[in-house]
């Protein structure tokens, strides 16, 4: 458990921080705030900050850099792999799009490029796939690759349709159109069977049909992309 040393003297602390351990960077202190923290050995304040101690009485440090560890910078082992990383390197920098994605990943470029990088795929795996018929080798993998490659594609479509229209449902649609007058027809049906009069229900149809023009129409749109958000 850490704990720190009661009562510390200023003769103490300079005791302590000229003993240090050799590469310690920070030592660990509570200051007068009583707040803990670390600090470099300069940096601590013989006057007011207690320098906190182990259970063996040995002062808490840390020797290397605050925060986290860089990551470590393997090398080739090879000339010839050198090589290849460097080639790989440069076909990264030059990606159209990756250099999409950094410029702007919501773009609809985004979208178009990653349609025609399935679509490269697909034709590479059927090349492959014809390649294997040609020599008798088995298919099935390589045609439950292109299926997956293709739904990928196909899902991307749909998605790009989406954000084309804002996801919001086309009311000038044939389906919705079926849609609505399904609609319609189930509540007419539930105020015949409610024992409404059928002048009311003619009465309330008519007003109904009157209330759904253009403005209607738009407000149904502003409230679907509401949603969105």
């Amino acid at each position: 458990m850490v704990t720190p040393k009661p009562r510390q003297t200023r003769a103490d602390r300079e005791y302590i921080i000229s003993n240090l351990p050799d590469g310690t960077k920070r030592v660990q202190v509570v200051t007068a705030q009583g707040k803990q923290q670390y600090k470099r050995p300069e940096d601590v304040d013989l006057d007011h900050d207690e320098v906190m101690l182990a259970s063996d009485g040995t002062p808490v440090v840390m020797r290397g850099k605050p925060g986290r560890k860089p990551k470590a910078q393997l090398n080739p082992v090879t000339p010839q792999i050198d090589e290849v990383v460097r080639a790989k390197n440069d076909h990264l920098d030059n990606d159209d799009l990756t250099r999409e994605v950094k410029k702007n990943a919501a773009g609809e470029a985004v979208m178009d490029f990653v349609l025609s990088g399935l679509a490269q795929e697909s034709a590479s795996i059927e090349f492959e796939r014809m390649e294997a018929e040609r020599h008798g080798r088995d298919t099935v993998n390589i045609s439950a690759k292109r299926a997956r490659v293709l739904k990928s594609m196909a899902d991307t479509v749909l998605k790009q349709k989406q954000i084309a229209s804002g996801g919001v449902i086309d009311m000038e649609s044939p389906a919705f159109r079926a849609l609505f007058s399904m609609l319609m027809e189930t509540f007419k049906g539930s105020m015949k069977s409610s024992g409404c009069r059928s002048e009311i229900i003619e009465t309330t149809f008519a007003h109904l049909v009157k209330s759904l023009d253009e403005g209607w129409k738009e407000d149904a749109r502003q409230r679907m992309k509401e949603k969105l958000l």
